[in-house]
């Protein structure tokens, strides 16, 4: 039955969450530059403006695909720290 209990949670100093939202934040930003660096490699228009090009295979290309993923996954990680236990307040 003392599985079946509730713990309770352990409360977060002010400067941890500061630093939490804030880690988070700067891997939103990020990740949103980075997925604006996939639309550049990726969205090319013409030298007359007329055209919109898909290019795939690039260097280029591939690094920002790879830069957003990394980015996305880092600020996912940090969201669900910032939203579950603290496990450097827990540990205390």
């Amino acid at each position: 039955m003392a599985l079946l209990r509730k713990s309770q949670p352990v409360s977060c100093s002010a400067g941890c969450v500061t630093v939490k939202w804030l880690l988070a934040l700067l891997y939103f930003v990020a990740a949103a530059a980075a997925l604006v660096g996939v639309y550049e490699t990726h969205i090319v228009t013409s030298s007359d403006g007329a055209r919109t090009l898909l290019q795939f295979g690039s260097t280029s290309g591939s690094l920002a695909i790879i830069a957003f993923c990394i980015a996305a996954t880092l600020w996912k990680k940090q969201m669900a720290g910032c939203m579950g236990k603290c496990e450097i307040c827990s540990s205390k």
